[in-house]
């Protein structure tokens, strides 16, 4: 049972629930190091010599270089869907582990076996997820889900039959509008017309999820059953629980 301490009489009033997507409803197949071996080799480079902890320090590197890019080119809000966007990203990252002269073709296949992995084999709905979410839609709770990736995630809701289970979904990857920001978060509780205040958002990271629940006024609730090491950074303000059916013992739908 999660730790409810200052919290029950708020949780009696919340009547919106939104999601982060990645590692909180769902799992990978591989990490992103394997991701990335799986998408070199299909355009046939060679990345076999390279290491984890040597993607690990890339990955580190690149995503701070991916953020500047984005503002410094001021890019829409949904940037990063088509894979000719990814050209000076993905030249900048394959570059960053000793690849040169690599073509824009190549590097445009390449991300587009990147996209099309993600799109089918790579991530998947942990096992109480679809039934959690069902349980309380049926209890009467507005769901939602606020997401910080690239592409839209709809195809991947219908895929695993829950799209029907959110009345608002809201995904971007884009500085300034993608978590910690709150925008994502907002635009839910404005396309569900419940105040913020209103409404609990659940993520498995202190930095991203939390941070835009708080910067929301919305209720933070951290999963930990990916990364239990997110516990020790959360704040009073957040409810931490260690498994998704742990929602069904705080949200009990007796609505007022």
């Amino acid at each position: 049972m999660p730790n409810l301490k200052g919290h029950p009489e708020l949780i009696s009033k919340i009547r919106g629930i939104f999601f982060d997507l990645h590692h909180t409803l769902t799992k990978t197949r591989v990490d992103f190091s394997g991701l990335t071996r799986e998408a070199a080799e299909v355009v046939g480079i060679d990345i076999s010599h390279i290491t984890d902890v040597q993607f690990k320090d890339t990955f580190a590197r690149i995503n701070s270089w991916i953020m500047n890019y984005q503002i410094e080119k001021d890019v829409v809000i949904y940037w990063g869907t088509e894979p000719e966007q990814w050209v000076d990203v993905n030249r900048e990252f394959l570059r960053s582990l000793g690849f040169d002269n690599i073509s824009d073709q190549t590097l445009i296949e390449f991300e587009r076996a990147w996209k099309d992995i993600t799109k089918s084999s790579w991530e998947f709905l942990v096992d109480n997820a679809k039934g959690v979410l069902e349980e309380l839609h049926r209890r009467g709770y507005v769901l939602g889900l606020c997401t910080r990736r690239h592409d839209d995630p709809q195809a991947l809701l219908e895929r695993w039959s829950i799209r029907n289970l959110f009345s608002s979904v809201q995904w971007t990857a884009v500085p300034g509008y993608a978590k910690p920001s709150p925008y994502t978060l907002i635009q839910a509780a404005f396309e569900t017309g419940i105040n913020p205040r209103l409404c609990a958002y659940v993520g498995n990271t202190v930095d991203a999820d939390v941070e835009a629940a708080i910067n929301a006024e919305m209720l933070p609730i951290l999963t930990t059953w990916a990364d239990p090491q997110e516990s020790l950074l959360a704040p009073d303000k957040a409810i931490v629980i260690d498994t998704l059916s742990e929602l069904l013992e705080m949200f009990s739908g007796s609505l007022n």
